[in-house]
This record gives C-alpha cells, structure tokens and sequence, in this order.
C-alpha cells in the first residue's frame, strides 16, 4: 500500500514533475517543503493535504490518504433540469432621442431573413424602428401578420406586437396568443397550450379551426418566442354580419320546423 509520500511521488510522475521546484511551483509549497514531501521526510498535514487536492482538483484524496481505491476521481454523471429558456435576450435593441428603447418591425418581405437573421446586428439594424405609447420597462418587437389562421381574431395584414418572453415553461399560459418562431415553421402567431415539460412541445391553435388544425412546435425548433400584447387591426368587421347570420339559421330552423309533422 505505500506512504503517503510514496503517493505523492507516484502523483509527481503522472503530472510529469520530476523536481522538487516544480512541485513547489504547482502547490505554491516552499522548495524545502515540497523536497521534503518527495523524499519522504516529512509527511504532509491536513491542511497540506488540501492544498494537494485543491491544485490537483481529480485527484481521489482518499487514495492519497488511504492508497484505496483510484488515483483520480471518476466522473459522474448528473441528471440535470432542463432548461426552458433557451432564447437568447435579443442583442440588438435601438433607441430614440431619449434613450427610450424602439420597437422593431418584421414586415412579411423581411420574415424569410429573420429566421437565420434574428441575432445577427446588421440584418436587425435594417429594419424599421417604432415608439409605441404605453409599451415600455420591456422588450418589445412587431410583425406583420400573413394568412387567415387567426381570422377574425386578428386578420391577415394586421401588425402583432409582442413582448420577449424570457422563461418559456413558466411565462407561456394556455390558451394565449404568441409569436412564436421556429426552425420548421418560421414566424407564426398561435394560441398555445403549453406543454413544454410534460411532452417537449407547444400545441400551436388557430382562431380559424375549421381551415387550419393544431399541431405541436417541438422544443428544439423554438428560437424565440413573444407574448402577444396588442395588435394594430385594419380590417374591422361588422358584428351585425354575425348577427344576421345567426337570425338566418335562426329562421332557417323556424322554417324547417313548419315542414315536420306535428306530434300528437
């Protein structure tokens, strides 16, 4: 089994120290010190021996105590939580006269970029910046909407202004509207439900259901993700049309009922 100080010489070796005064360079030992650790007169104390360790941070003290067991140390392996905020915070922000941070615009021309443009400064400083009033103490970003799988909550045209959405699994609420951008699908506005650590997915669900169905968004394919906060809508549409077409079914049934046979 050996000494201590015979471990420390076979330490020595597997490090590739050969003299004392590199032993001493690496421990911060004096050079009579550390000669006398490798030559076996003296043994190191407690708090000699934590500074071995402390400078050969793999190294098992227990076999340089002891002899048992390894030289150094086995790596385990620990089960870690995933993480569900893997956005980076946006790293281009500009900001007006006052120092009050601007709102970038994402036309639809510009989204084909965004997707391998989102971090990069030049792409980002092309497009058009905004003040918007009452949205401040965050960071905020437009997109112009494309398609109809949100009509008539928000119609194809309309402007989505999104807050950063930084935790994922803590800050995305079922059933809420966000822009979510991911590799398989570019920039999409969606009502989530959130599922990212019982399955790894976001449900994405349109408004207009009929036309387009839900479908999940991995985790891995998500690179950012905004909390819908307001949107500029142009298309207004008038709810007595909804309204009529509700008389109309109304007095379609009435009608039909007029054809059945009465029960007796």
């Amino acid at each position: 089994m050996g000494d201590i100080n015979s471990r420390l010489i076979e330490l020595a070796d597997k490090y590739n120290i050969s003299k004392a005064s590199e032993f001493a360079e690496k421990t911060g030992f004096n050079h009579q010190t550390a000669s006398n650790y490798l030559k076996g007169r003296r043994t190191p104390n407690a708090e000699a021996l934590a500074v071995i360790k402390q400078k050969f941070d793999n190294i098992d003290l227990n076999w340089l105590i002891t002899g048992e067991g390894e030289m150094e140390e086995k790596m385990v392996l620990k089960e870690t939580t995933p993480d569900y905020s893997l956005g980076n915070m946006p790293n281009v922000i500009t900001v007006d006269h006052q120092g009050n941070e601007n709102i970038l615009m994402v036309p639809v021309p510009a989204q084909a970029g965004y997707l391998h443009g989102y971090e990069d400064p030049q792409y980002l400083q092309q497009l058009p910046a905004y003040r918007l009033p009452k949205l401040s103490n965050g960071t905020f970003r437009m997109f112009e909407v494309k398609g109809h799988s949100m009509y008539p909550t928000i119609h194809s045209g309309a402007i989505a202004v999104g807050e950063w959405c930084e935790n994922w699994q803590q800050d995305i609420k079922d059933n809420q509207i966000y822009i979510v951008v991911s590799k398989e699908d570019g920039i999409v506005i969606k009502r989530c439900l959130n599922r990212l650590q019982k399955y790894g997915n976001l449900f994405a669900k349109s408004d207009n259901r009929a036309e387009f169905p839900s479908y999940p968004i991995k985790l891995e394919d998500i690179v950012e993700v905004w909390t819908l906060k307001t949107a500029f809508i142009f298309d207004f549409q008038d709810p007595a049309d909804l309204f009529n077409r509700v008389s109309d079914l109304e007095a379609e049934m009435l009608q039909l009922r007029t054809f059945l046979p009465a029960k007796n």
